[in-house]
């Protein structure tokens, strides 16, 4: 997740546009060097510098990718409908390991297909040979978690929707995934139609976590509520492709939270 300092080269003056988390998405002079040293204090900054550096590689796929967001879009409604349809926990941990394992080879692409086009930045057969096996990995790999997911949801899924008492208490829990899937799409099609973005970027940010924290608390489950807020947030934010702060899909959120908790002690 380390890796070391370099110079800015002469084309580097000006940074890219934006700003992620790290150096190169924040100006050509990078962030501050942290001197290696056994020295407790060195030694926890560079841990910290390492995880700085790893978000800003995750956010910058995020932002940079399509097919990240869709990746996104999919685990977090996939993950809403098993903590509703009450998956056992091996299976939830499943789900979740193939889901990130799809992550994590978008994220491999997105390095090989940067490598490529650094290493040949004319046209070469080699490099497009490159750029199509590494898609085709993600290929597979979101093939394999599409039957692995048909594998745990399928059955769970009419089980439930045919089951007349659970419509009798688990009708909200279907509402709240259409809120999170209304909430995705919506703000998608604002973005698309050019309209004002923060109008609509904390309230969809509310909603869909307001629903997040429904699903979890009927389902109690917590460790589903951390990840799929954290899904939503990154979705959130790089829908907002670096016009906003992360601040603002981070108090939308926040927001979302207390509304759901003032709701329900007014109820």
């Amino acid at each position: 997740m380390q890796h070391k300092k370099q110079e800015p080269s002469p084309k580097s003056k000006q940074a890219p546009a934006g700003s992620f988390l790290g150096p190169h998405m924040r100006d050509a002079q990078g962030m501050p060097h942290i001197p290696d040293s056994n020295h407790p204090t060195h030694m926890l900054k560079q841990v910290v510098m390492s995880f700085w550096y790893a978000f800003d590689g995750l956010f910058y796929v995020m932002i940079t990718q399509r097919n990240m967001r869709f990746h996104f879009c999919m685990a977090l409604w996939v993950m809403s409908f098993a903590v509703i349809f009450r998956l056992p926990p091996l299976h939830k941990a499943f789900l979740f390991m193939i889901i990130t394992f799809v992550f994590a080879m978008e994220v491999l692409n997105t390095c090989i297909e940067n490598l490529t086009n650094l290493m040949s930045p004319e046209y070469s057969k080699w490099a497009k040979i490159a750029k199509d096996t590494a898609a085709a990995a993600v290929l597979v790999v979101s093939i394999g978690s599409v039957m692995a997911a048909c594998y745990l949801l399928i059955g769970p899924f009419f089980d439930t929707l045919f089951n007349p008492e659970f419509w009798k208490t688990g009708a909200f829990e279907i509402v709240a995934v259409a809120v999170i899937v209304f909430s995705v799409l919506g703000f998608w099609l604002t973005r698309a139609l050019h309209w004002p973005m923060r109008v609509f970027l904390i309230p969809f940010c509310a909603a869909s976590a307001f629903a997040i924290l429904h699903i979890s608390v009927t389902g109690r489950d917590g460790i589903a509520f951390c990840a799929l807020f954290f899904f939503s947030f990154l979705l959130f934010n790089s829908l907002s492709r670096l016009k906003t702060s992360p601040l603002w899909p981070l108090a939308g959120h926040v927001a979302g939270i207390v509304i759901y908790v003032l709701v329900k002690s007014l109820v």
